[in-house]
């Protein structure tokens, strides 16, 4: 049999038998017993077994006495009709069914009984004569075909059970997200419920709400399930080159692969001498190699759901976009598995029928070869984007995403055009949402200046603290800033100026003449006032056990001059390599201005308005997210906090003193803020070591490094019957020394006790 026919026939079998229904079988078990005969009566060759169907008076005399004699009459008269259809096509028509009227029972019997080694495809048997085939080899034809429809069938569904599963999850979220809603709407604080055989705490208000089964079962939730690790303790630190989210991101993204590799290796009927692949291996090979191709296929348009900056689901589930990029890279990475085995599956039975040469003929053929492009392809960007790479190298790492993943669509597409548009519907939404990506990218560059190339940022860089502020002025944006948002900031005048970088908003500033006029907090993110004088010695928590240091003179600051524009953003940025270097290289002789372009805001605003004690775990630059939250949380509407502390490890004492001066401008005066400052840089290089500037009373200073466990639970005994939202913002390290210590502290039944991390997780 000449190799096209082969190819097709074998690719369309799934496709075909998707669309037929087990009725179809019977009438189809006779034609497929007959397919690979040859009746002499008829020029048309048996590769064109449709035609033979129509002209051949044995054959179709034939095939006419074998459905009189297995099949129903409503299974005749379905079968000759698709038939007919098909004769139609070929300028041709089916004979009457009474040709055969003349055939008694005793004729029947008497007709040669066509065996399954005559109807095998790989041997041709001409005749001559009307036959009848074998009870043997009808059940065969008839197994053959109910399997291909069962395997095609359940491949599909096996498919979009990868959207019924993402389905639960999401809705999970949405419904925790609705009850948290309501319970905001209906005013209902949040607090400690100690579990009955807890360390109850001394001095609790008499009115503290009495604990119960739920509170244990809540306390132990967050402590097993959603809070920790998922093992040990590194989570937001790397093991080596691998990156582990936390528990309950862990155990979705576990479930998830658990449900892959189940679904991709069972129910698998199989039987020894399938009239389309008569050994059980050929078999085994060929629905593997279907089964993890859709699944792999069906699992792109999740890919591309989850990778995008405007997800959908980021809006209604609330949860961040660290968390979907967790599930957008586990998803790949299963999905490409799954492209690796459905493509050795196919080489192994490829291989197996006619070896390197069998393969280099299907190496030729355009869907096949698009197919191993796509595997490849694949391959590389889960190669590339290990998180060594994608740390050291992002650039280099985001070029090549985005050129591999187009790669694949369209490999793919090449790869499934074969089957006529069945599997575009897994190919097709990945297109329409990278569209509406971009589409929803310009529209937030768009809402902040429409005439986005107008927007000049002004860049200062302080050496003494090696640290960029970048004031972008907002005066025609349409949308306010929030605490928490981070906004995507590509620098037009540069060589790079395709490159954007997120960075997380400190505050919103307005210019001091418009601030004396009106002092009122901003109703979202809030606006800071010019700064006040203070005078306060340096004091420190009676409890620390770090020594208070002694400091140099107030250093020149860059809030002293009006650099920022009115109506800016301020973003406090550490200059690395590469994006950040650029800016610093700009502004290292004098404040550099910028034509830049933003986009935003994105990300979300956390809700510790809902506690009344709030402690930041800061680290460098890490303070721009206390700093976003400082003004909403102080302002007269928020009459819940009770106390806001911030612990801030910062590397030089220079930038300690320009974030003091500079940007908590009068916010130290508020009884309810506390400001721990812990120098990290050695004491003997520390140049002001000397003298005592006037720092407020709000604020102690620190040697060392903070022992992040014990200032949390400080915090969660010092809240006293009150919720606590602790917001880990800074190095790995640090950010998973504070999630252990929540942990612990839910561990003594504590269950108002909450952890929120905020960082960026490429």
């Amino acid at each position: 049999m000449r190799l096209h026919a082969l190819i097709l026939l074998s690719l369309s079998v799934p496709v075909c038998f998707a669309r037929s229904r087990p009725d179809d079988f019977c009438f189809g078990g006779c034609q497929q017993a007959l397919r690979a005969v040859q009746f002499n009566d008829t020029g048309v060759t048996a590769e064109a077994w449709k035609q033979k169907a129509c002209e051949s008076l044995l054959g179709v005399s034939s095939l006419y006495l074998c459905a009189d004699v297995y099949c129903s009459e409503d299974e005749r008269q379905q079968g000759l009709e698709a038939l007919n259809q098909t004769c139609h096509a070929f300028d041709s028509s089916l004979p009457p069914f009474d040709i055969i009227s003349g055939y008694t029972d005793e004729d029947i019997k008497e007709l040669r009984r066509l065996q399954p080694e005559e109807a095998s495809r790989r041997v041709t048997t001409t005749l001559n004569e009307v036959v009848m085939p074998s009870e043997k080899l009808f059940q065969l034809t008839y197994d053959t075909l109910a399997t291909a429809y069962f395997e095609s069938k359940i491949h599909i569904e096996y498919g979009f059970a990868m959207f019924y599963f993402w389905t639960v999850v999401i809705t999970i979220g949405m419904s925790v997200r609705l009850i948290a809603l309501i319970t905001s709407l209906q005013k209902q604080e949040v607090q400690w419920k100690a579990v009955p055989d807890g360390e109850d705490d001394n001095n609790i208000a008499s009115n503290r709400p009495k604990t119960g089964i739920l509170n244990l079962v809540n306390a132990r939730f967050k402590q097993y399930v959603i809070v920790p690790a998922t093992f040990g303790y590194k989570c937001s630190q790397s093991i080596g080159w691998c990156t582990i989210p936390p528990r309950i991101q862990s155990m979705t993204i576990a479930t998830f692969i658990v449900m892959n590799i189940y679904l991709s290796s069972t129910a698998y009927h199989v039987f020894p001498d399938n009239m389309y692949w008569p050994e059980v291996f050929k078999q085994y090979c060929r629905y593997i190699a279907d089964r993890t191709g859709i699944i792999s296929l069906a699992n792109m348009p999740l890919i591309w759901l989850f990778g995008t900056r405007n997800n959908v689901l980021l809006w209604i589930t609330g949860w961040d976009f660290a968390t979907y990029n967790n599930f957008h890279r586990w998803v790949a990475r299963v999905s490409t598995v799954q492209a690796v085995v459905h493509s050795i599956a196919y080489t192994v039975s490829i291989f197996r029928d006619g070896g390197w040469p069998y393969f280099m003929k299907f190496l030729s053929k355009r869907y096949f070869f698009n197919g191993e492009f796509a595997t490849v392809a694949m391959v590389a960007i889960c190669c590339f984007s290990v998180y060594g790479l994608r740390r050291s190298y992002y650039e280099i790492f985001l070029f090549l995403h985005i050129i591999l993943s187009i790669v694949v669509l369209i490999t793919m597409w090449y790869h499934v055009e074969i089957f006529d548009g069945e599997y575009d519907g897994f190919i097709w939404p990945c297109v329409y949402m990278w569209l509406f990506d971009r589409i929803l990218r310009v529209f937030r560059i768009l809402s902040f200046n429409v005439k986005f190339w107008t927007t000049e940022a002004i860049a200062t860089y302080d050496s003494d603290c090696n640290i960029v502020r970048l004031a972008v002025p907002y005066t025609k944006s349409l949308l306010e800033p929030q605490p928490g948002a981070f906004y995507y900031v590509y620098v037009l005048n540069s060589c790079k100026f395709w490159e954007s970088h997120p960075f997380t908003l400190a505050y919103a500033t307005e210019d001091e003449d418009s601030a004396e006029e009106s002092r009122a907090p901003s109703p979202s993110l809030g606006t800071i006032t010019p700064p006040h004088r203070v005078s306060t010695p340096v004091s420190g928590p009676e409890n620390s056990v770090s020594t208070p240091v002694a400091s140099g003179e107030m250093s020149t600051l860059l809030g002293q001059s009006k650099t920022s524009a009115p109506l800016s953003m301020t973003f406090i940025i550490r200059p690395y390599d590469g994006f950040t270097r650029r800016l610093k290289e700009s502004a290292q002789q004098t404040p550099a201005k910028s034509r830049v372009l933003i986009e935003g805001p994105y990300g979300h605003t956390l809700p510790l308005h809902k506690y009344q004690n709030v402690l930041f775990i800061a680290g460098g630059t890490g303070i721009a997210m206390p700093l976003s939250y400082i003004t909403s949380l102080l302002s007269s509407s928020s009459s819940t906090i009770s106390s806001l502390h911030i612990v801030w490890a910062v590397r030089e004492h220079e930038f300690l003193d320009q974030v003091i001066k500079t940007d908590f401008r009068g916010s130290l005066d508020d009884e309810r803020l506390i400001l721990s400052a812990y120098i990290t840089r050695p004491k003997e290089v520390d140049k002001n070591d000397e003298e005592i500037p006037a720092y407020p009373k709000a604020l102690s200073v620190f040697h060392g490094r903070p022992d992040v466990r014990k200032e949390v639970e400080d915090m969660s005994r010092d809240a006293r019957g009150e919720g606590l939202a602790v917001v880990a913002c800074g190095p790995g390290m640090m950010a998973d020394d504070a999630r252990a210590a929540v942990v612990d502290v839910l561990g003594t039944g504590k269950a108002g006790v909450d952890y929120f991390e905020e960082s960026f997780n490429w």
